[in-house]
């Protein structure tokens, strides 16, 4: 084995563990709470002090079913514990109001989207600045098993001069998990793509620009939109775009879901094997070349859900500790990738350029 496939072989999966926990509250126990967050924190050892949700009897059988002691009957119950991180699970729609709400020298982690629309987010971030609440987004996928690693790996230059990032996805998704999407007059870019936007900027930073549609469907009638196509903007030598479908409802045999990104030295491609399968999902694959290899296929431990989630929990302790000198998702980074995603929705309202077409 070579030198350079040694290396692939060994980029990093995981971020560093934290050398002592700040037990967590979280705020809210729906579905990505059950699915990701409490699989996520048990799996890593984080103790999680107690919940709170407006529908008690909902958390109390969560916390039954994670051994959790405390279950709070208000919000100004669970932030009395301020020396907790805050794990904030909730819809858009209600995080203004409850950030609102927080009390000032905290830790927290946000749920994606930050609010409903790009005005609320800046609110949001100025509620915490008001506040010094030390906040970021749970934007779990640069935490992920096959990211990381890519990470690294672009550190290390085994890609060379970035030049083409695409993503595709083309699954079936299972809507009805979160029946409050229905009341959402945008859903799939700000509750989906809005992972992929968030890792395209941290690997080629904020496009100049960007072309965007995002389109219903006819079987998913309660949704204000489903599909999306984009083009996102960073000049002459980058290709940058996304495709996602989550109508795909035809057998898992054509069902795919990658980001690859290419370099002038070598590729990566991340398979995102949560979406195929989702919530249960199915392996997550991690193939780089670079000069002098083939293709090399890395040996991934773990998963988007819930290893990611524990990555982002990670940082969050490492900082309070003072062991990590930056939140990676921290609010005022993520308010960029919260402006990507509102001009996606403007650009999809604007139809594009209009055609010309002799008479």
């Amino acid at each position: 084995m070579s030198d350079q496939e040694t290396l692939i072989k060994n980029l990093g999966q995981t971020w560093p563990m934290p050398s002592k926990t700040n037990p967590v509250i979280i705020i809210g126990t729906g579905g990505i709470v059950k699915d990701a967050h409490l699989p996520a924190y048990k799996k890593a050892g984080f103790n999680v002090l107690g919940m709170f949700d407006i529908d008690k009897e909902k958390a109390d059988l969560l916390a039954k079913e994670y051994e959790i002691d405390k279950v709070f009957s208000t919000f100004e119950e669970a932030f009395e514990n301020k020396d907790c991180i805050f794990d904030l699970a909730l819809p858009p729609a209600n995080l203004l109001e409850v950030v609102e709400k927080l009390p000032e020298d905290i830790y927290a982690i946000f749920q994606k989207p930050l609010g409903r629309s790009l005005e609320e987010g800046n609110k949001i971030r100025k509620i915490c600045h008001q506040k010094n609440i030390k906040a970021c987004m749970n934007f779990q996928l640069r935490f992920s098993p096959i990211a990381l690693p890519v990470y690294e790996a672009i550190q290390k230059n085994l890609l060379g001069e970035l030049v083409e990032l695409e993503v595709h996805v083309n699954v079936h998704t299972p809507w009805e998990l979160w029946p409050f999407l229905k009341t959402l007059d945008r859903v799939e870019v700000p509750l989906h793509s809005i992972h992929y936007i968030d890792w395209i900027r941290s690997v080629l930073g904020n496009p100049k620009s960007l072309y965007c549609q995002s389109v219903k469907h006819p079987k998913v009638k309660d949704l204000a939109d489903c599909r999306t196509s984009a083009i996102f903007n960073y000049g002459e030598h980058i290709r940058c775009c996304m495709t996602i479908n989550h109508t795909h409802s035809f057998g898992r045999k054509n069902q795919d879901a990658y980001i690859r990104l290419e370099g002038t030295k070598g590729a990566a491609k991340m398979t995102l094997g949560l979406l195929l399968d989702y919530p249960n999902g199915e392996p997550e694959e991690l193939e780089i070349i670079t000069e002098n290899t083939d293709w090399i296929k890395l040996d991934i431990k773990g998963k988007w859900f819930p290893d990611a989630f524990i990555g982002v929990m990670s940082n969050m302790q490492r900082f309070k500790n003072g062991e990590d000198d930056k939140l990676i998702t921290s609010i005022d980074d993520s308010i960029d990738t919260m402006a990507v995603v509102d001009s996606c929705g403007l650009s999809s309202q604007s139809g594009g350029l209009k055609i010309d077409y002799a008479d």
